[in-house]
């Protein structure tokens, strides 16, 4: 038979295994902030005081582009690693294709800045415009579709596209 000793829990031993805990949560919580600041500025958009300001003056031009009633529908058809067509399809609110139209799209990356182009859609068929293109890498891309009109600010159509 064993005659083994229960250990008895003290204050002391309590003592040390709580500051124990908080002592590994504080120096992981250094660790974070380290690696935090270390890896981003902090810069969540360029000029975004002005960008605040200019908030309304977004909002009523957005307002102006839905009174137009347009309708688009827009996409991007993969068909290699980092290639595919990008398309937009543009009709008026009575469902009549828009022809004829300038159509430059613009994409660029939702993270970090340097990767981007910019392309000219071309009028495929009635309404349709599109254009091959060559993505710098894979992943998420925000495309947005600048059709020009005469005499006035251009129709804007922002979406996301994924590319695999």
């Amino acid at each position: 038979m064993s005659t083994a000793v229960p250990r008895v829990w003290t204050g002391r031993t309590f003592l040390f295994w709580l500051l124990s805990f908080f002592a590994v949560i504080f120096a992981a919580n250094i660790v974070f902030v380290w690696f935090a600041t270390d890896s981003w500025s902090g810069l969540a958009a360029e000029e975004s005081y002005r960008r605040g300001l200019d908030y309304n003056r977004i909002l009523d031009r957005a307002a102006r582009q839905n009174a137009l009633g347009w309708y688009t529908e827009v996409g991007f058809e993969q068909s290699d690693a980092n290639t595919g067509r990008l398309f937009l399809i543009l009709r008026d609110r009575d469902g009549v294709a828009m022809e004829n139209r300038d159509v430059v799209a613009t994409l660029s990356r939702p993270v970090g800045a340097g990767e981007g182009l910019a392309v000219d859609l071309l009028m495929t068929k009635p309404g349709h415009y599109a254009a091959r293109v060559e993505l710098p890498s894979a992943g998420q891309w925000d495309a947005r579709f600048e059709v020009k009109l005469p005499d006035t600010e251009p129709y804007l159509v922002e979406v996301r596209i994924w590319s695999k």
